[in-house]
């Protein structure tokens, strides 16, 4: 019930700042930018209590990030910028709920420098390049053991007036050893006036390719509906886990969201879902499986925020 009221409180908050910002603030956003353009970011997301499908246990999840930018624009199709982001998953497992009877994790950090590059070799084609590091790490662990990198690349081509399409790759290095590698549909599709599909983006340490599908009401109101695959992995502490080094959660979420943008470059997201195929697994330091099990289906909800100047 608390996680409940922290949201909805955190949701008031932002809808009365963007709803009593004067006109004149908002005519101020709509003047000439410079090429420096800042940027802030955040969120809360909450996993609603969920039980596990094959054994005895519940858990809630409660997600929370911020992000802080500054890009260079040498021209329309040609930026440079630096962004830097901490997050916190909060675990609240019940009492007796166990992971194959292994002791589940707790609180687990997230830390991360990116450093998105996009340009346009020619009128029809575009790049860019995320090139970034990670720390996923449970509270009062190593933070070496728990930092990743990787890069995310895309190239698309616009077709028409109202298609850019094309291929893109991620890959990243994994906590415990190994890579992960994944494709990614690089789209910007108008599908009518109001309607459009693009790449999705995910929140905070989110990994994965997604899709978002929105319809704009006007000028200031947009409806989405995103899919994506999750998964994150981080560094457990084993101060307080007798074998388990590393821990992973995998998920599959499909949301409906409510954006709200007061102006140019403003926006405030309410958000609503689920999450399918949620499953939790604990692996020693080598990377080997010690204990993994299913959670069912589970309800989330979210406000985010995202401004830039």
């Amino acid at each position: 019930m608390f996680t409940l009221i922290r949201t909805a409180v955190f949701t008031a908050l932002f809808l009365l700042f963007c709803l009593t910002s004067t006109t004149t603030q908002a005519a101020e956003s709509q003047s000439q930018y410079g090429p420096w353009v800042w940027g802030l970011s955040g969120g809360l997301v909450e996993q609603l209590d969920t039980d596990f499908s094959d054994a005895e246990g519940e858990m809630s999840v409660t997600r929370s990030f911020v992000q802080a930018s500054l890009g260079y624009a040498r021209d329309r199709n040609t930026t440079l910028s630096v962004s830097v982001g901490a997050g916190k998953t909060d675990y609240d497992f019940s009492p007796l709920a166990t992971i194959d009877g292994q002791q589940p994790w707790g609180k687990i950090e997230n830390y991360s420098v990116s450093v998105p590059i996009r340009f346009a070799p020619s009128d029809t084609t575009n790049v860019i390049l995320i090139p970034s590091i990670r720390t996923l790490k449970e509270s009062g662990a190593s933070s070496s053991a728990g930092r990743t990198q990787g890069i995310i690349g895309g190239i698309s081509w616009k077709l028409s007036d109202t298609l850019t399409l094309g291929p893109g790759l991620g890959w990243f290095s994994e906590v415990g050893g190994g890579s992960n590698v994944f494709p990614i549909v690089v789209v910007d599709w108008k599908i009518t006036d109001k309607l459009s599909l693009n790449t999705g983006r995910g929140l905070a340490a989110s990994q994965g390719p997604g899709l978002s599908l929105d319809y704009q009401l006007d000028n200031k109101w947009t409806l989405g509906l995103s899919g994506r695959f999750e998964k994150t992995r981080f560094s457990l502490d084993e101060s307080t886990t007798a074998s388990s080094s590393i821990g992973e959660d995998r998920s599959s979420p499909l949301v409906a969201s409510v954006r709200y943008s007061p102006w140019p470059m403003t926006s405030v997201t309410l958000l609503a879902g689920v999450e399918f195929n949620g499953s939790l697994r604990l692996e020693d330091s080598n990377g080997r499986r010690l204990a993994q099990t299913d959670v069912d289906t589970a309800a989330i909800i979210g406000v985010t925020f995202s401004s830039r100047f």
